[in-house]
């Protein structure tokens, strides 16, 4: 048999595998002494086994920065193999990595390999929350941490805006898609995870090596409770792979020839026969769909062809369960024999789920039930990414016909059926219906946001948030008796400047009721009050967002020509930044947005050139005097209190404050005023010179409109150049540049083409007063 091809025939000789539980995290192993100590486990199944190894793979791991994992492995072992490899991330890599050493041993380039993985991110977290100090190897910086393939998805920004990027959030995407392609219910599709899930849990109960072994039942693991809170719809906690173990696994390929020749018993070889691989476009907005992948159905296809074209031959399998759409995709092609159950480990949720290394444990546990007599034939299916790389191996007590091909992909065959992929469009608004959705929850279970990923009448393809403040459109995410799949909806861009979906026809915003302020319109002036006077008029995301609103409409027509912000009550113009609202939103978990355009949707809009006056009543703190500070004239009541206070609690005036003080009452006045946080009364205000005028307290509003009336009796056109010359040219480099450039602003060029700049001089020749168009 020497040197032919049946004696380089791979099989597995040996396999190791730790769970490590120690009660103090600051005794955890690390995970290179994870892997050290796997392989010594395996090399006592083989023994004097590792120092013959010609070939290690170490399985990409994330727990801990090295740098160089694999040479620090062999170091601790002291062996010296001719290849060490820091191998990919992806939870296929050690199904790959075992067909890959295969094939070398195949081919004779190796006689002994071994695969290897482990994380440690259970003891990570726990010695985190102890404030306990790991003894483990020194991090490695950054840059000098190895760098492996596949260590970060490939990613549309428009994902990223989104938070779309974690594999938690987009396999829902899949689930659901799947669930309405076959014509199940959300509650239908759910149920059936949890009764192929609890199939897992028992599995992962009678074995030792797995994290959790309670076994909890069907019933459990699909309801919602405070212990199994929803993660991403419809998936609950128990639906979800827990990477938080301490677990490492090893694998020791050989050739028969090797095997017999160093005493290992013909009845502990598990013989490898061969496999198959493809993989789906990477961005997860590239594929053709997500009810289905080619790529896996074509790799699952293949291993049937290579037991025979009969998947009945199979009797043991591991299907990848990071999530239950997995395996469910996986087992409606193979159609396995009902005896048959998905895994011979236990899964990602209940095995526990060692980041990239899961499949190292799969193949450790199939090996051992098949020298148990459990089995003969087995096949092992990892996947890695989102539904993006799959691979598939055959392995059996019994030798296989041929040497494993060389060539194992089958990328054309996926391509050939992969359909059309929709054109993605980042910028569109307007109709749009669901292809798939999810809802993302907080780790206090409520709703972050749902996600749609929809389609326009052209086909084009686009993602956008669901907001949680909508409420008819999460109730129709979030229904179990009904798959929205198909619903009809609109795109549009908010005042956050995210992309949102909403169910039903286009929405007038402008005709929903005002929850956060009142508007008036009298001729072409705009009075707009911010009504919260129970706290004070400060502000919320969402009033921020209505105010943005409000100042989008009165920038935008052309009929209003100067508008007065105030508030409401006679304590406080805004207090600023709803410090309440904040902390409460921070402990549920949920994101503190500002709209694009700033607070109230003034402090960052840098393109409205018409005039707006802050009727400041009572106290403007915080943001709220940044609002006032952002507004073109202050008129204030004698009681009005002006102050930055934000470095008493911690924080800063971020919201324009810090800039526009010091340039409109100069660098030392405002610093004081900075640096001490302290209150400023309104006459105070006016010497500093950031107070247009102060009036008694019953007569601001009518001030506020003297100054407003003033204004609107001049040309709109005049007054929008000369605002836009005069903050243009603080911007400018010094009075040469903005004498020079202000005919080039576009305000300037539009009052030499308007027709008040020929109304003004005939009326001062008709001796009349003007009639302004403003336009």
């Amino acid at each position: 048999m020497t040197g032919t091809a049946a004696a380089r025939t791979p099989v597995i000789i040996a396999v190791g595998e730790i769970a490590d539980r120690p009660e103090d995290p600051a005794k955890a192993l690390e995970p290179v002494a994870l892997m050290a100590e796997a392989l010594r486990r395996a090399s006592g199944d083989a023994t004097g086994i590792l120092s013959t190894l010609d070939s290690i793979d170490l399985v990409g791991q994330v727990t801990w920065r090295y740098r160089d994992p694999v040479a620090l492995l062999c170091e601790k072992l002291s062996i010296d193999p001719a290849r060490a490899e820091n191998a990919s991330m992806g939870g296929e890599t050690p199904v790959r990595l075992l067909h890959e050493a295969a094939l070398r041993i195949s081919r004779g380039d190796s006689r002994v390999a071994a695969i290897v993985g482990g994380e440690a991110v259970n003891a990570m977290g726990k010695a985190r929350k102890a404030k306990a100090k790991l003894a483990w190897t020194p991090l490695a910086p950054k840059e000098e941490t190895v760098a492996v393939d596949f260590s970060s998805l490939p990613m549309r920004q428009a994902s990223k805006k989104l938070g779309m990027t974690a594999p938690v959030h987009i396999y829902p995407l899949y689930e659901n898609a799947f669930q309405a392609a076959r014509g199940q219910s959300p509650r239908e599709g759910r149920v059936a995870a949890a009764d192929l899930w609890a199939d897992y849990a028992q599995v992962a109960a009678a074995n030792e090596f797995a994290w959790l072994r309670t076994a909890p039942g069907a019933d459990e693991i699909e309801a919602p409770s405070d212990t199994n809170r929803l993660v991403a719809f419809p998936y609950p906690k128990l639906m979800v792979a827990n990477p938080s173990v301490n677990q490492a696994a090893a694998i020791i390929v050989a050739s028969l020839e090797w095997a017999l020749a160093n005493g290992i018993s013909e009845d502990r070889l598990v013989y490898i026969w061969d496999g198959a691989a493809a993989q789906e476009p990477g961005d997860y907005l590239d594929r053709d769909g997500y009810d289905h992948s080619t790529a896996q159905r074509v790799v699952l296809e293949r291993a049937i062809e290579i037991v025979g074209g009969d998947a009945s031959a199979i009797d043991l399998a591991e299907m990848y369960s990071c999530f239950p759409i997995v395996p469910k995709m996986a087992l409606e092609t193979l159609k396995l024999r009902p005896e048959v159950k998905p895994t011979v480990t236990g899964g990602l949720t209940f095995f526990g789920g060692p980041m990239n290394n899961y499949m190292s444990h799969g193949v450790s546990a199939m090996v051992r039930d098949m020298r148990a007599g459990k089995g003969t034939m087995g096949l092992l299916y990892g996947q890695g990414g989102v539904v993006s790389k799959h691979h598939a191996l055959i392995i059996s007590t019994r030798p296989p016909a041929r040497p494993p091909s060389a060539d194992y992909s089958v990328q054309a065959e996926a391509e050939a059926l992969r359909g059309a992929v929709p054109e993605f469009s980042e910028g569109y608004e307007g109709a749009a219906t669901i292809e798939t959705y999810t809802i993302i929850y907080t780790p206090k279970g409520e709703v972050l946001h749902g996600v749609v990923i929809a389609r326009n009448a052209d086909g084009q393809r686009m993602i956008a948030k669901v907001r949680r403040d909508d409420d008819a459109s999460i109730a129709l995410l979030a229904s179990l008796d009904a798959n929205p799949i198909g619903t009809a909806g609109h795109i549009r861009t908010d005042a956050f400047g995210a992309r949102i979906w909403e169910a039903g026809e286009k929405r007038d915003r402008r005709a929903a009721p005002r929850r956060f302020c009142l508007v008036e319109r009298d001729g072409p002036v705009t009075l707009v009050t911010i009504n919260r006077p129970e706290a004070m008029n400060a502000l919320t995301p969402y009033a921020n967002e209505e105010l943005a609103e409000v100042f989008d409409d009165f920038q935008d027509d052309p009929a209003q020509w100067v508008a007065i912000l105030t508030g409401a009550g006679n304590k406080a113009f805004s207090s600023g930044n709803d410090l309440k609202f904040t902390a409460q939103s921070m402990g549920a978990g949920l994101p503190l947005e500002t709209p694009i355009k700033g607070f109230a949707g003034l402090t960052a809009r840098w393109d409205n050139n018409k005039p707006v006056i802050a009727a400041v009543n009572g106290i403007a703190m915080g943001g709220g005097f940044e609002i006032a500070l952002a507004c073109d004239l202050i008129i204030a009541a004698e009681g009005a209190v002006f102050a930055l206070p934000e470095p008493k609690v911690g924080l800063a005036a971020l919201a324009g404050g810090l800039h526009r003080l010091p340039r409109q009452i100069g660098l030392k006045q405002a610093m004081g005023m900075i640096l001490t946080a302290r209150r400023v009364s309104a006459a105070e205000g006016q010497s500093l010179g950031f107070v247009n005028e102060v009036v008694p307290e019953g007569e601001l509003l009518a001030a506020a409109r003297r100054w407003a009336d003033e204004i609107a009796a001049c040309s709109p056109m005049s007054i929008r150049a000369s605002k836009e010359a005069v903050m243009k040219g603080l911007d400018e480099s010094d009075l040469a540049a903005a004498y020079a450039n202000q005919t080039r602003y576009p305000a300037i060029g539009a009052l030499f083409r308007s027709q008040d700049v020929r109304e003004g001089p005939l009326a001062f020749a008709q001796k009349r007063a003007p009639v302004w168009k403003g336009r």
